[in-house]
């Protein structure tokens, strides 16, 4: 038969498990969780999308990843995020990022950037125009266990399209 658990002990039992609470959400926090979060996004970025390594991409975007704002006609899963960066290298040969700031709370991590890149490879029906291109992005990421688990994001898609439209 258990014994009943008195207010005293009560209330110390949810003082524990509140301040493991608070101590888990300090420790998302801290300075170094943070930074090895946009570490993380920041790998991404450079190594995978510009240098097209996709040994990283494997390592780094879980297997339940979900892209909730997929680009049209793209998955919304690992696959689609990889055939994403893949057109976009093929497109734009020398595809890269400018990264102007990077915030990060908890376990999300936004990146605002500026892509670059030559427009030498058809995309989204648009024949190779030869043209430079530069286009804004905003995207928030959730890095879980050094793995990225989420994406949201903004892209000025029609920004890019106007620079490769006929003049």
């Amino acid at each position: 038969m258990s014994q009943p658990v008195s207010s005293t002990r009560r209330g110390f039992l949810i003082a524990l498990a509140l301040a493991g609470s608070v101590t888990q959400a300090f420790a998302q926090n801290t300075g170094a969780h943070l930074e090895a979060n946009k570490a993380v996004v920041r790998t991404v970025i450079e190594e995978v999308q510009r240098d097209g390594n996709f040994a990283n991409f494997e390592k780094l975007f879980a297997a339940s990843y979900v892209d909730r704002t997929a680009f049209p006609g793209f998955a919304n899963d690992r696959e689609g995020t990889r055939n994403v960066y893949l057109t976009l290298r093929k497109a734009f040969p020398g595809f890269r990022a400018v990264i102007h700031r990077q915030v990060a709370e908890g376990d999300l991590v936004t990146s605002h950037k500026t892509y670059h890149g030559k427009h030498l490879g058809e995309f989204n029906g648009v024949a190779p125009t030869g043209r430079d291109i530069t286009f804004e992005a905003i995207d928030i990421m959730r890095v879980r266990d050094g793995q990225i688990t989420d994406h949201w994001g903004v892209t000025d898609i029609g920004s890019l399209m106007r620079q490769i439209s006929a003049r």
